[in-house]
């Protein structure tokens, strides 16, 4: 299937646990790399309701983020998402320090985008697919890592929460 015609949507468990954790760490600068027709999108952007933030999605199909864009305006969720049309790997190297991100794309690009992030002390990052795409070189990479905690959850598709030192 052409990669426009993909859609790579979070599982209902794992939106719910993305949303819960957002929320419950107070973030308000939250990023998502993979956005696709916005179920992230719309758990992250109902933290940032709870918070007081915002999140910026990343969607490199129009498509896919159009489609999120009308979802998010019907349920009054858009005013807490910046919606970013493009290639994730233009965008990171001038993005702001983020509080929470959330990784959900091409699978190759986990590694590259992980590394182009910036995470504020005491911020999290997500990643999704841990599990059922056996990425355990991902995996390996981020627990490589200096000044990290990490720990792989069977929620959903398997998500791998790493956790910045504050």
């Amino acid at each position: 299937m052409p990669q426009a015609e993909r859609h790579r949507n979070l599982e209902p468990a794992s939106a719910e646990f993305l949303c819960s954790l957002a929320a419950g760490l107070g973030a308000k600068h939250m990023i998502e790399i993979g956005g696709s027709s916005g179920i992230s999108t719309i758990a992250l952007a109902a933290a940032g309701r709870d918070t007081g933030g915002r999140v910026t999605s990343i969607e490199i199909e129009p498509t896919r983020q159009a489609e999120a864009r009308v979802t998010l305006e019907r349920l009054e969720l858009a005013p807490y998402v910046e919606f970013v049309s493009g290639d994730a790997a233009s965008f990171l190297p001038r993005a702001a320090p983020v509080d929470f991100a959330f990784i959900d794309c091409d699978k190759g690009d986990y590694i590259p985008f992980f590394d182009m992030l910036r995470i504020k002390p005491g911020g999290v990052v997500v990643a999704d697919n841990i599990l059922s795409h056996s990425m355990t070189y991902y995996v390996s990479h981020v627990r490589a890592r200096n000044g990290v905690e990490s720990i792989t959850l069977a929620i959903g598709q398997g998500l791998e929460l790493t956790r910045f030192a504050a």
